[in-house]
């Protein structure tokens, strides 16, 4: 099931006529961050401390982000370090088995196009597309599944991109506030050289930001796959040193 960490809604100014109300009020109301510009170039951005005032970082994406927690959790998933170290608050929609053109094992659940409604709805102030893991398999339409050309997966994946573009231009946000990765393990190695230069080209076809991550080592994901608490501070390293992110987000 998808995992969600829903970010509050803007509320209005409270009026207060007492020291304990204006208290109150400093304790629970919240905000979010205006639109930015299309056409401006990904400025600084100071973040708050406190979790009900951070920027949202909305990441879309599969069991590498799925299967895990908050950094309370027995099992952080990387988006959450990387959130914290940023400052941000996390929003998750993601599912495993999912990914631009699989839709899971047994074929039931949504190709990532069909979660871009979130984007629209969550409005957030960056966003993380993790995936390809899962897209050298497809489903037919009678719930078969079965393995993936190339071309098929070239096509998904600029089909995303393209409605993607669309819906981050509505938001009058800078196309380079998408940052896009492929994180992979030992598992159908071959595969992953194969559909992880296919996002790139597509993402970067599209103005988004690729984040290129080294391969898990089996030490990191002993299922050949999904990281332990190793592999997700290792992606959470390899997000933040190969990305701007560490340079734009700083703590208030």
């Amino acid at each position: 099931m998808t995992t969600r960490a829903h970010w509050p809604r803007r509320r209005a100014g409270l009026v207060v006529v007492s020291i304990a109300s204006t208290l109150a009020a400093l304790v629970t109301s919240a905000g979010v961050a205006a639109p930015g510009s299309s056409a401006a170039a990904p400025a600084p951005i100071t973040a708050t401390e406190t979790p009900a005032e951070r920027a949202t970082m909305l990441v879309v994406g599969d069991s590498y982000s799925s299967y895990y927690g908050d950094r309370h959790s027995r099992y952080p998933g990387w988006w959450a370090l990387v959130a914290q170290d940023l400052g941000l608050e996390p929003q998750l929609e993601a599912a495993g088995g999912t990914g631009f053109l699989s839709r899971g094992v047994a074929c039931d659940r949504t190709r990532y196009r069909a979660r871009l409604d979130t984007v629209s709805t969550v409005r957030p102030r960056i966003m993380v597309v993790e995936g390809g893991r899962n897209d050298w398999r497809r489903c037919t339409a009678d719930g078969r599944l079965v393995e993936a050309t190339r071309t098929q997966i070239e096509s998904a994946a600029d089909r995303f991109f393209a409605d993607l573009a669309d819906v981050w231009d509505e938001l009058d946000r800078p196309r380079a506030d998408v940052y896009v990765m492929s994180p992979w393990g030992t598992s159908k190695a071959r595969k992953g050289q194969i559909i992880r230069p296919i996002l790139r080209d597509a993402a970067e076809r599209y103005g988004f930001s690729w984040v290129q991550t080294r391969p898990l080592t089996l030490e990191q994901a002993p299922d050949g796959i999904h990281p332990n608490n190793e592999g997700s501070r290792f992606l959470r390293d390899q997000v933040l040193q190969n990305s701007d992110l560490s340079e734009r987000f700083t703590r208030a």
